[in-house]
């Protein structure tokens, strides 16, 4: 009866474990949602003067992001995508996976030669920042701060430079 009690124990603290981890992933999930819309508002604050002026507006749809482990529709990583125009130049914030390595990117079109730049944005874990990295064309390029400057300069790329 003893190896019966202890499977017993061993049962119930398998249990509490599965348990606190479900937790945990729930609260990283809850926490990772609320970093992306901390970002989305940041960057509609930043667009203000735009959107005031009528030169651009926000739409945001649902996206379902994806890991390793759920790789299909069965995802529970539920968000949304962030877009809006730049003149006529589409920009699109998607986040490509959830958690502690998740990304967001970012997609800018008319921005280069290809037509497309590619961006990602992950969370410093150190400072809770953004950093901001070039995706395509770039080998190992150095991740950089994502600041409302250097985006609006990124952004500029996409407007034609006329003398006035």
């Amino acid at each position: 009866m003893d190896e019966i009690h202890r499977l017993s124990e061993l049962l119930i603290a398998n249990q509490r474990y599965e348990e606190q981890k479900h937790q945990r992933f729930h609260d990283d999930l809850a926490q990772w949602n609320a970093s992306i819309d901390a970002l989305y508002e940041q960057v509609e604050i930043w667009l203000k003067p735009l959107v005031d002026a009528g030169q651009t507006a926000f739409e945001y749809e649902p996206h379902l992001a994806q890991s390793k482990g759920y790789p299909d529709e069965n995802s529970p990583f539920r968000t949304r995508r962030m877009g809006f125009y730049v003149g006529a130049h589409t920009v699109s914030f998607v986040p490509d996976a959830m958690g502690a390595k998740g990304q967001v990117s970012i997609s800018v079109s008319g921005l280069s030669l290809h037509g497309q730049e590619k961006y990602s944005l992950h969370l410093d874990a150190g400072s809770r920042d953004w950093m901001l990295k070039k995706t395509v064309g770039v080998k190992d390029a150095e991740p950089l701060a994502f600041t409302a400057d250097y985006f609006g300069k990124l952004l500029q790329g996409v407007v034609p430079q006329r003398q006035v």
